[in-house]
């Protein structure tokens, strides 16, 4: 259900259940969760890149959840996704080919960023089936969207294009269609090629920042700012840096 495979520092994700479009079942968000824990693990890897084909994630089960009873949905505390994104320190990035709607778009807004093919459609259609998202996706559309934009697509249900999803902040850019991977593998790359510290504190501050107040923001923002220099990154940074204005001024 789930292809992996390494390119350089970048571990890259693939759903592969093409006969539900991706749709999550408990064995799918088990396997990502189980497969995020041990890239999370490998120091080799950097970065964690996720996609779907030859769509990205069309939402839950729905067949499995239908004769889901409420004591089976309390017992496992069940959601409809995958969580365990919300808990990775490494950088995620999601390209999107198709849909993201339902537990595929609380998928994406899981992640750090988010590249998009121009024909993908995102979108929260709970409640045309009578419920609404179970793993955040009230919490987090609202924040990254707003209040306003998030109740138009929470209570409407209606999908919308990848144009529109960069417009309101949902995602990080669109490209063509068909060169979404592309687009997310390469800016993976660069990422990879940051220090590795740094990127864990510098998405751990703006993550914080979406629900901490200014003043405890800032006060985290700067313990992780005085924790860099204990690093040797920013040393070596320093260093580089300092030999390439000198460099140009030979």
């Amino acid at each position: 259900m789930i292809e992996i495979k390494r390119t350089g520092a970048v571990g890259v994700l693939t759903l592969n259940r093409p006969e539900t479009r991706n749709a999550i079942s408990r064995a799918l968000a088990a396997e990502l969760s189980s497969t995020l824990d041990a890239l999370q693990a490998d120091h080799d890897v950097r970065v964690i890149l996720l996609t779907g084909a030859p769509v990205f994630c069309a939402g839950a089960d729905v067949a499995e959840m239908m004769n889901m009873s409420l004591l089976e949905a309390l017992a496992e505390d069940f959601s409809g996704c995958c969580e365990r994104l919300a808990r990775c320190s490494k950088p995620l990035i999601a390209a999107v080919e198709g849909y993201a709607i339902g537990g595929g778009c609380e998928l994406i807004e899981m992640c750090d960023i988010v590249v998009a093919a121009a024909n993908a459609r995102f979108g929260h259609p709970e409640i045309t089936l009578g419920t609404l998202s179970g793993a955040g996706g009230t919490q987090r559309l609202a924040r990254a969207i707003g209040r306003a934009k998030a109740m138009d697509l929470v209570l409407t249900g209606r999908l919308i294009e990848a144009s529109e999803a960069e417009k309101i902040g949902l995602i990080s850019r669109v490209v063509a269609a068909g060169s979404a991977l592309d687009e997310a593998l390469s800016i993976a790359q660069q990422v990879a090629t940051r220090a590795p510290f740094a990127a864990r504190f510098a998405k751990e501050a703006v993550d914080r920042a979406l629900s901490f107040g200014l003043e405890d923001g800032l006060r985290l923002e700067r313990r992780l700012f005085h924790l860099s220099f204990a690093t040797g990154e920013f040393q070596q940074g320093m260093q580089q840096f300092l030999a390439k204005q000198a460099a140009r001024k030979s």
